[in-house]
């Protein structure tokens, strides 16, 4: 942290500074809502950098899900992006967040892209919008990371491995290497598995549920490089994080309220089964018709040797 950074970070001075400089302090953004709108991002951060063929500039992705709409440009000197609350949001704080970052081969600062824009516009029950700079927020904070890790990417260069990260930087700075295909399978499976030995004990039909998950998931896995981009985004949704989240909060409950929601969390649970069991379909017909296309592909090409 420069001197700059420390005297704007001083008590007395924050009062002093235009809004959009004014870090965000707001006790309400600490919910769950916001880890949410924050965690899609970051996944599809994470998507876009793992992508082989990734367009190195001039591009613009965008992805909407669960009220949330999300927009990165990609640019030969900037990285910009963009988060919104939607009219679906059930978030109670309607919010945009505006982010943009030198690409770090252009400009950086501390080791990462330098930060030229971080602000966010946020109402709280009807009343007149808010400015704010999130660059300090603890919830943001690793946002920041993947963005860094998609800049790396982009640039084609290596991401360092946890132990050079551990050595070079500060664990606010550390960022996580992008999992090639095998251990993105391993953390899926290990994550499912995770979830049945943890909570099969809450019901003998439940742990029959998330057993069948698991296999379906073991199905899906068998051919995990076949899936697009948002097919394993939406996997790795599931599996890491609705499904943990929702057992872990089933489990909180007290028992009349456990009575209470039991057939909804079946439903649920038979919901996620089916999605995975579809998926696996979708798997099978894509091996049957490369299967077709090879067998079609080689009889056409050893007929014509015969004849030749």
């Amino acid at each position: 942290m420069n001197w700059r950074e420390r005297l704007l970070e001083q008590s007395w001075v924050i009062p002093l500074l235009p809004n959009y400089m004014k870090p965000l302090e707001e006790p309400s953004f600490m919910n769950e809502q916001t880890k949410e709108f924050i965690f899609e991002l970051e996944e599809f951060i994470s998507d876009l950098s793992s992508l082989s063929e990734l367009p190195r500039l001039n591009k613009t992705f965008k992805r909407s899900i669960q009220g949330f709409a999300y927009k990165i440009k990609i640019k030969e000197k900037k990285i910009h992006i963009e988060m919104i609350d939607t009219n679906k949001s059930s978030s109670t704080i309607k919010k945009r967040v505006y982010i943009t970052t030198y690409r770090q081969n252009v400009k950086t600062e501390n080791g990462f892209g330098k930060i030229i824009d971080s602000t966010i516009y946020y109402q709280m029950g009807g009343k007149t919008t808010t400015v704010r700079n999130i660059r300090r927020h603890p919830l943001f904070q690793s946002l920041f990371h993947h963005i860094h890790r998609l800049d790396l990417s982009l640039s084609g260069e290596p991401v360092p491995s946890e132990s050079q990260l551990a050595e070079s930087t500060s664990p606010e700075q550390s960022i996580t290497p992008s999992p090639d295909v095998q251990d993105q399978v391993k953390a899926l499976l290990s994550s499912a598995e995770h979830s049945y030995s943890q909570y099969q004990k809450l019901d003998h039909t439940i742990a029959k549920s998330l057993k069948q998950l698991v296999l379906e998931l073991q199905r899906c896995t068998e051919e995990y490089h076949l899936l697009n981009v948002e097919e394993k985004h939406h996997l790795k949704r599931m599996i890491q994080h609705d499904l943990p989240n929702l057992l872990k909060t089933y489990q909180s409950l007290s028992d009349s309220h456990k009575h209470e929601k039991y057939h909804e969390l079946l439903d649920t649970l038979s919901t996620m089964n089916t999605f995975l069991k579809r998926q696996a379909s979708d798997l099978q017909a894509t091996r049957m018709d490369r299967m077709n296309h090879l067998l079609k592909l080689n009889e056409l090409r050893y007929k014509q040797n015969e004849k030749s």
